[in-house]
């Protein structure tokens, strides 16, 4: 990993903005980096055939994905050749090898067969695997939405994912050994109310799966491998990820639920993340410094202050990439207003259905608009139910539904249940939508929670 703390030295006005920030921010069509290009794109950015200094963790894995020794050290990295994921999972899965790749084909082969023993290892251990479809919105020029991609997460990706888990465990680790304070990525247990309503759904689904009140990462996992490749599938994954807080750091060591890990830091993106450039400090300092009682005092002070912060930009971070890509699908269907799609209902409330699309679009059709029946919603069994006919929707269940409107303004996209053929029927379902908007007042803010 670049060591970026050869650069950026604590107390500069460089390192004070590095913190202010406290991540990069990706959103669709930019990055706003953490620290300037020169830097990140640059002396730490591991470039082809330059000399460039690094933190590298060397780790021994034997064939149970054990790690039996692990060396941490300052390093010289000179990369022979730079790798994208779309190449090596061709090469991995199509054998479709560039000669300049060949003589690299074996390493690379090799540390597949390592990461799949360290993924092994983790899922043994209750390791969870949220294997959420990732989309991007591809914009033009002037950042007008032009599709949107469904990122496929190969081979390549998983590989390289391992192989940080497993340096990051190992970085906490050796610093956990120093006793001093240091930083530490923590995921902590199902909050215990999101974990009932968990529970609720299980049971009204009929799942064969019991959760302990005080469930283990083995359980949950048990959990989602009981659904996997059902119409259920995206609703428990969502659902148990809502039981779950979010990961935050922090300078004590609570171990981290997600990646069943008794001891987790961020270790391998210095350039992007703030906590992982402290880490890095830690390190060098752990390995030449000896600091005095009032020395690692101020220094504790300041790690408990920055883990707040960071985990703050973090969360603020997230968020604002969450709304440009809501506000970029939301552009994107405008086009398509009148169209029908197929869809999966990926929420039920009072006040309608929340339903999803291949594309990752989400959106509601709101109740005031099913005027086939008078449905009313089944709190015990998490249902609509049309009270004269008896038709109910349930959660995860196919439905076919037709865009009547994408609000830009609002990020919001709202849907009609069945196939609209008539112009008139859609005007007219246009105007009953924002009918229907414009009654639900605070509800609304449940709708875009719900995004």
């Amino acid at each position: 990993i670049a060591d970026v703390s050869r650069y950026v030295k604590k107390g500069m006005l460089l390192d004070e903005e590095a913190y202010r920030r406290g991540n990069s921010v990706y959103l669709a069509d930019r990055v706003i980096p953490m620290l300037p290009f020169q830097l990140s794109n640059d002396l730490c950015s591991l470039n082809h055939d330059e000399d460039r200094y690094a933190m590298s963790c060397v780790m021994d894995v034997d064939q149970n994905g054990n790690v039996h020794t692990e060396k941490i050290t300052p390093s010289m990295v000179r990369v022979a050749r730079r790798c994208n994921y779309p190449e090596i999972n061709k090469a991995f899965e199509e054998g479709i090898e560039p000669d300049d790749l060949k003589p690299f084909l074996p390493m690379l082969k090799d540390l597949k067969a390592c990461a799949d023993c360290l993924r092994k290892n983790r899922s043994e251990r209750g390791a969870l695997n949220f294997d959420f479809p990732e989309y991007k919105v591809v914009l033009d020029l002037d950042g007008t939405p032009l599709r949107i991609e469904k990122r496929i997460r190969g081979a390549a990706e998983m590989m390289i994912e391992d192989a940080m888990i497993a340096a990051n465990e190992a970085v906490a680790r050796f610093l956990e050994k120093t006793g001093n304070t240091s930083v530490y990525r923590v995921h902590d247990h199902p909050d215990e109310e999101k974990l009932n309503a968990l529970k609720r759904l299980v049971s009204i689904m009929g799942l064969p799966i019991h959760i302990p009140e005080d469930p283990t990462p083995k359980d949950i996992q048990k959990l989602l491998e009981s659904v996997e490749g059902e119409d259920i599938e995206p609703v428990i994954q969502v659902m148990t990820l809502r039981s779950l807080p979010q990961a935050c750091y922090k300078t004590e060591n609570a171990g981290h639920f997600g990646i069943a890990s008794k001891c987790y830091t961020h270790f391998t993106s210095p350039i992007r993340r703030y906590p992982d450039l402290m880490v890095h400090r830690l390190i060098r300092q752990a390995l030449s410094e000896q600091l005095k009682k009032n020395q690692l005092k101020a220094q504790t002070d300041f790690l408990v202050r920055a883990c707040d912060h960071c985990s703050e930009t973090e969360q603020n971070a997230t968020q604002t990439e969450r709304d440009v890509d809501d506000l970029k699908m939301t552009e994107y269907m405008i086009p398509f207003v009148g169209e029908p799609f197929d869809a999966h209902i990926t929420g039920i409330t009072r006040f309608g259905i929340f339903v999803g699309l291949d594309n990752g679009v989400e959106g509601l059709i709101h109740i005031d608009t099913m005027e086939d029946d008078e449905y009313v919603y089944q709190e015990d069994s998490m249902t609509l139910k049309g009270r004269f006919s008896g038709k109910t929707y349930s959660m995860g269940m196919p439905v076919r539904v037709t865009l009547v409107k994408a609000d830009k303004e609002r990020k919001e996209v709202d849907f009609f249940m069945g196939e609209i053929h008539s112009p008139l029927n859609l005007e007219k379902k246009v105007r009953s939508s924002s009918k229907s908007h414009s009654k639900k007042g605070k509800k609304n803010k449940k709708s875009k929670g719900r995004r």
